[in-house]
C-alpha cells in the first residue's frame, strides 16, 4: 500500500511538472508563405488576420518570398502569457530570427507596424528594413487612470458595442465596415482586450530615436489626411522626437490597403525592399 502511495504521488509530481513546462512554452506564431526569393514578411493590425493580405501578396510572391503572420492572439497565433505589448513583440522578433536577416524587409499595419517597431528596434540585427501602414507609436494624449478603469470596466461589461464601432469607424464607407467588423469578430475579445490596455500606457517612440533598420512609415487617407503636411502629424503619431524619417502617402486608399490598391502596395513594398537589401 505504501508501495503504491508513492507511485501515486510521484506521478501526480511529474503530471504537475509536465503541465508546468507545457505552459510555460511559448506559443508560435501562424504563417503561411508563398514564393522564393528575397523575404517580405507582412503582419496585420488589430483585428486583422494572415490571409488579407493575399491580394498584395500575389503581386509579390513572382519575385520574393512572402511570410503572411497572424498576430499573437490572432487567427491561428497563441497570446503570450503573461501577455504584455513587450511580449508580443518578442514573438515576432523570435519568427524573423528563422529567415535570413540580410535578405529580409518586414511591413506592418497598425498594430502591426507598431510591433515590429519594437522588434527590430530590441533586435536591429533580425532584418535590413521595416514599413509600417498607418503605425501610431503612442496615444497623442495620456489617458488619467481613473478614465481608464472607467473605460476598460465600460468595455468588459458592454465588448460589442465599444469594439464593433471603433472597428466600423476606421472604414472609409459601410462596405469597408463590414469587411472590417468581419474579420475582427473573429478574433478573441480576450486578445483584443489584453492589446487595448497594453496600449493605454504603451510608448513606442523610443524605439524610433536609434531606430538601424531602413525606415519608411506609409500613410493611407484614413491616418494621413490630404491636406496635412508629415510636419503636421508627427505628434499624433508619436514621431515628434525622432529623427527624420523617410515617409509616403498612399493616396486613395484606407484601412483596407493591402485590398484596395494591391498593385501600389506592392510595388512601394518591392522598392524599398531592394533598396533596403542593398544598403550596406
Amino acid at each position: 500500500m505504501k508501495h503504491f502511495a508513492a507511485v501515486v504521488a510521484v506521478m501526480l509530481i511529474a503530471v504537475t511538472l509536465f503541465g508546468a513546462a507545457v505552459a510555460q512554452t511559448p506559443p508560435t506564431l501562424k504563417t503561411t508563405e508563398l514564393g522564393r526569393g528575397p523575404v517580405i514578411v507582412l503582419v496585420h493590425g488589430l483585428g486583422g488576420g494572415r490571409m488579407q493580405w493575399m491580394p498584395t501578396t500575389k503581386r509579390l510572391l513572382a519575385t520574393h518570398h512572402v511570410v503572411m503572420v497572424d498576430l499573437p492572439g490572432h487567427g491561428g497565433s497563441g497570446l503570450p502569457d503573461p501577455f504584455s505589448i513587450e511580449a508580443s513583440a518578442e514573438m515576432l522578433a523570435g519568427l524573423l530570427s528563422q529567415y535570413k536577416a540580410e535578405s529580409t524587409v518586414v511591413v506592418g499595419q497598425g498594430l502591426g507596424g507598431l510591433l515590429c517597431l519594437v522588434a527590430l528596434g530590441e533586435h536591429p540585427d533580425r532584418a535590413k528594413g521595416l514599413i509600417v501602414i498607418d503605425a501610431a507609436t503612442k496615444l497623442e494624449q495620456p489617458i488619467p487612470d481613473q478614465q481608464q478603469k472607467y473605460f476598460l470596466e465600460y468595455l468588459d461589461a458592454n465588448y460589442e458595442a465599444v469594439i464593433k464601432p471603433m472597428f466600423m469607424a476606421q472604414a472609409r464607407d459601410s462596405a469597408e465596415g463590414v469587411v472590417l467588423w468581419a474579420q475582427a469578430s473573429q478574433t478573441p475579445a480576450a486578445s483584443v482586450k489584453s492589446y487595448i490596455r497594453g496600449l493605454l500606457n504603451f510608448d513606442g517612440s523610443k524605439y524610433i530615436k536609434e531606430f538601424k533598420p531602413a525606415f519608411l512609415f506609409v500613410g493611407t487617407d484614413r491616418v494621413w489626411p490630404a491636406d496635412k503636411k508629415w510636419e503636421d502629424m508627427t505628434k499624433a503619431l508619436g514621431y515628434a522626437e525622432a529623427p527624420p524619417v523617410a515617409t509616403r502617402r498612399l493616396v486613395g486608399a484606407g484601412a483596407t490597403a493591402w485590398s484596395q490598391q494591391p498593385d501600389s502596395l506592392a510595388a512601394l513594398i518591392s522598392d524599398f525592399a531592394a533598396a533596403a537589401i542593398a544598403r550596406k
